[in-house]
């Protein structure tokens, strides 16, 4: 910035809760968090004339209205590395192809019968499907 340059604030830090306003003269308590963990490990009384917002975790609700029960070994999902998703193609009998390396950039000096055989696609390693299987976990079921 100028010398003449207005500072603004973002969002984020002209609109605090009033957890994370208490949060520092509590600290002491929760010893070892980080921040948020701090912040969160903290209860601040509730100012009268706010309603009063209960952090209780939502149950999921049917199309009829009524709570429907949680599985036991409801945790979080499996997220794709999206990255892997596009860098391994897998093939219907389940192998993992991937893309020959080295023909992105100073092309001129290869052959046209190396650069042929650098547009290919090539299995992975053994080595590595492992690796790939825990970047595609929903792929795991199809992968050999």
């Amino acid at each position: 910035g100028g010398r003449y340059t207005r500072r603004t604030s973002t969002m984020a830090t002209s609109v605090m809760s009033a957890a994370a306003r208490a949060a520092p003269a509590r600290i002491g308590r929760v010893g070892g968090l980080g921040f948020r963990r701090a912040v969160a490990a903290v209860r601040v009384p509730v100012r009268s004339g706010l309603p009063k917002v209960a952090a209780v975790r939502a149950a999921p609700m049917t199309t009829a209205g009524k709570a429907k029960k949680l599985p036991k070994n409801a945790g979080a999902k499996a997220k794709t590395r999206k990255s892997a998703s596009k860098r391994f193609k897998i093939t219907a009998s389940g192998k993992v192809l991937h893309r020959r390396p080295g023909k992105a950039h100073l092309n001129g000096k290869k052959t046209t019968e190396r650069k042929t055989r650098l547009s290919g696609m090539r299995r992975i390693g053994k080595a590595q499907l492992p690796l790939v299987k825990g970047c595609l976990p929903y792929q795991k079921k199809y992968l050999k």
